[in-house]
């Protein structure tokens, strides 16, 4: 009787923790290039992080990443400047771009980049 009501606690205790895990595993944060993008079709929000380092989402090497934010007008003093971005990951499908990453973002900021000395 007592296993019974041990695996039954655990069960409910697994089954309410995991949307938990899933959804801190979406959280991602990238450093990067804030540049302009276009597509055909308008199918892009315009904005995207050149990432370095390189990215693997789902199995597959990007090197740049696609970002959505609330207010867009508050990307324009970051263009081409080096950022570190915080969202959500997800994916966007588009008829000319197919399927996508996109991070939805909750934070943006410039970094100064570390200058490297020519020897």
């Amino acid at each position: 009787m007592r296993f019974a009501r041990f695996a039954a606690s655990f069960t409910v205790l697994l089954f309410c923790l995991t949307p938990a895990l899933y959804a801190q595993s979406d959280k991602l944060t990238v450093q990067g290039k804030l540049t302009r993008v276009m597509a055909i079709g308008g199918e892009t929000s315009g904005w995207a992080i050149e990432l370095n380092p390189v990215l693997t989402v789902e199995g597959k090497q990007v090197s740049s990443i696609e970002v959505v934010a609330v207010d867009s007008k508050k990307l324009e003093p970051l263009e081409n400047k080096t950022v570190k971005a915080t969202g959500k990951l997800s994916n966007a499908t588009g008829i000319e771009t197919g399927q996508r990453p996109i991070l939805t973002l909750n934070s943006i900021k410039a970094i100064k980049q570390k200058s490297s000395k020519d020897n």
